[in-house]
């Protein structure tokens, strides 16, 4: 089992954790956020804890919350991956519309649609030197279930994939774009899809789409558009057979993530070895941690994932 972190994102830090929040740097902004996993005591005084320019607080434990300001964010609010930007904002929920752990997927990605040739600078710049065609310069198609506000989705268009991105939430496609518009990225890179992610992937097949990565984030509970509920342990493993099938014959790369769920990553992992038997490659499973100043390690999620 790998404990994965990112090699290089220098606009976000995991200051420290403890007593049930983390403390987190993006770009010169610090925050305050709750994480009920965080059981442990704090490494760093309170003084630096009481720096934060923002805390969340939520009643009782609750998702949905309140956000203390206590200094002026950025306005406009940038942090950087390499060349690629992305636009934060405070959320109800306490997000602030970007997972940092996802750079270490982000790397991993960038590495297989170049052949394993990618690698991260030091200066933390751009993918310039990867590629994102095959060896017959075939622009490598990608699909993004769960797709969020697309932080996945313009590290690869940035790099040169057409990404078709695929969410349930209006707000979250919107914010998506002004992504996608602040990294002036050509308005056909991405297909943007309103939909839920199973009837969109069922009527791929039918439609006889191939894709040459598949990545997806799909969240613990939720509804799609229509109010059909999606349950992670019940629906995953017909999404994902479905998903193996639309993997064209040249994919690269197949990366489920999970979030808040009761699964284990090894029983993300006998899923994905079930599903995608049928081809070759290699299979490999873990916890997305973020990794503080001291060195100790975060788990902020599971993950499994297939590659040629």
């Amino acid at each position: 089992m790998i404990l994965e972190t990112f090699k290089n994102f220098s606009d976000f830090e995991l200051l420290d954790s403890g007593l049930g929040y983390r403390l987190e740097r993006w770009c010169a902004a610090t925050l305050q956020r709750p994480d009920p996993q965080i059981i442990w005591q704090c490494s760093l005084p309170v003084e630096e804890w009481n720096k934060a320019w923002a805390i969340f607080e939520s009643p009782s434990g609750s998702e949905k919350g309140r956000w203390e300001i206590k200094q002026a964010l950025p306005h406009p609010w940038i942090v950087k991956f390499g060349e690629v930007q992305f636009q934060l904002k405070l959320s109800p929920f306490k997000h602030t519309g970007l997972f940092a752990e996802q750079a270490a997927n982000w790397e991993w990605m960038l590495a297989k649609i170049s052949n394993g040739k990618f690698q991260i600078p030091s200066d933390g710049s751009s993918a310039s030197n990867s590629s994102s065609a095959d060896g017959n310069n075939r622009v490598l198609k990608i699909l993004n279930l769960f797709a969020y506000t697309g932080g996945t989705t313009m590290v690869l268009a940035k790099a040169g994939c057409q990404v078709t991105h695929v969410d349930a939430s209006k707000p979250a496609i919107t914010w998506a774009n002004e992504n996608h518009k602040l990294n002036n990225l050509p308005a056909d890179s991405v297909r943007w899809i309103l939909d839920d992610a199973v009837k969109f992937v069922k009527r791929e097949l039918k439609r006889g789409a191939k894709y040459d990565g598949i990545i997806m984030d799909p969240p613990a509970f939720g509804h799609s558009p229509t109010g059909k509920t999606w349950k992670f342990n019940d629906d995953l493993p017909g999404l994902l057979s479905d998903c193996v099938e639309l993997l064209s014959d040249d994919a690269k790369f197949l990366v489920v993530n999970g979030y808040a769920t009761n699964s284990s990553a090894l029983a993300l992992n006998n899923l994905l070895e079930d599903s995608i038997s049928s081809k070759h490659g290699k299979i490999e499973f873990g916890e997305l941690c973020l990794k503080q100043k001291s060195g100790r390690l975060l788990s902020t999620g599971i993950f499994s994932r297939w590659s040629k």
